[in-house]
């Protein structure tokens, strides 16, 4: 009977039970360290890819999986948004994309109608720095409205509490970076991009696909549709702090208020 070299407690099995230290632990080689470099990513039974492929198909029942209790299936839902967040973030750095460049050149009609130079020039730069700088908290904004409106208005008779709710959005929200990442490549690659609306309506249908797929108490039509309302609730909601907060910002800042002046357009 081995001894755990972690706790020193004895050992009957690959992993102790008690710790999880791996029992065969071999010298530090090259092929040892990839090894446990891809079984870090992978988890210990393919716990990687068996994430992306159920949050691709089958994302609501993943959740409810999850939320049942089963925690060594699928990564947990917080750790796999911010691990994707992260991963897009590498990635425009690796490829070396301007994120504020890339987000004129995807809205450029939107643009051409500010006139270069203006107060709303600046202060369309100012929001785009701020969004570029921060950007794994202004995808992480949408979850906390999302999960409240499916807790307490959308899906109340679905047994699940505020927390549990959570769930479902946050692998959602993780999981639609992918999207990011293809329009990333495709633009450094070709210059062109994937168009805004597509990605918008694809991310649509699939976060009303997820709720369609995660509420098993009444009919999945009608979940699709109350995904539908979660979505642009939540959104609608959020937009309308961000408005109140910058008219705040204004009365508090006369220079953010000269930014916008119909003089200084």
């Amino acid at each position: 009977m081995a001894t755990c070299i972690n706790c020193e407690r004895e050992v009957t099995d690959n992993f102790c039970a008690h710790c999880g230290q791996r029992t065969g632990v071999k010298r530090i080689t090259f092929r040892e360290g990839w090894n446990d470099f891809w079984a870090r990513v992978y988890g210990f039974d393919g716990m990687f890819p068996r994430t992306l492929k159920d949050l691709t198909l089958r994302p609501g029942q993943a959740s409810r999986t999850f939320i049942s209790g089963n925690r060594a299936r699928y990564y947990g839902p917080v750790g796999y948004f911010f691990l994707m967040v992260s991963v897009l973030l590498l990635l425009i750095s690796f490829l070396d994309i301007d994120y504020i460049d890339f987000i004129k050149n995807v809205s450029q009609s939107r643009f051409q109608e500010i006139k270069p130079g203006s107060g709303q020039e600046k202060l369309s730069q100012i929001i785009m720095r701020f969004m570029s700088d921060n950007f794994r908290w202004v995808a992480f904004a949408l979850i906390p409205f999302q999960s409240f409106y499916a807790r307490f208005l959308f899906f109340r008779k679905s047994g699940l509490n505020y927390i549990e709710h959570t769930v479902l959005p946050f692998y959602l929200q993780g999981h639609t970076q992918w999207l990011g990442m293809i329009n990333m490549i495709v633009y450094k690659v070709s210059g062109a991009f994937v168009n805004n609306f597509f990605v918008w309506i694809i991310s649509t249908l699939f976060f009303c696909y997820a709720y369609a797929n995660f509420i098993d108490y009444q009919p999945k039509w009608k979940s699709f549709l109350k995904g539908f309302g979660i979505f642009y609730v939540s959104l609608v909601t959020f937009v309308l702090l961000a408005i109140i907060a910058l008219f705040l910002l204004f009365q508090m800042s006369p220079d953010f208020y000269e930014l916008v002046k119909p003089s200084n357009n």
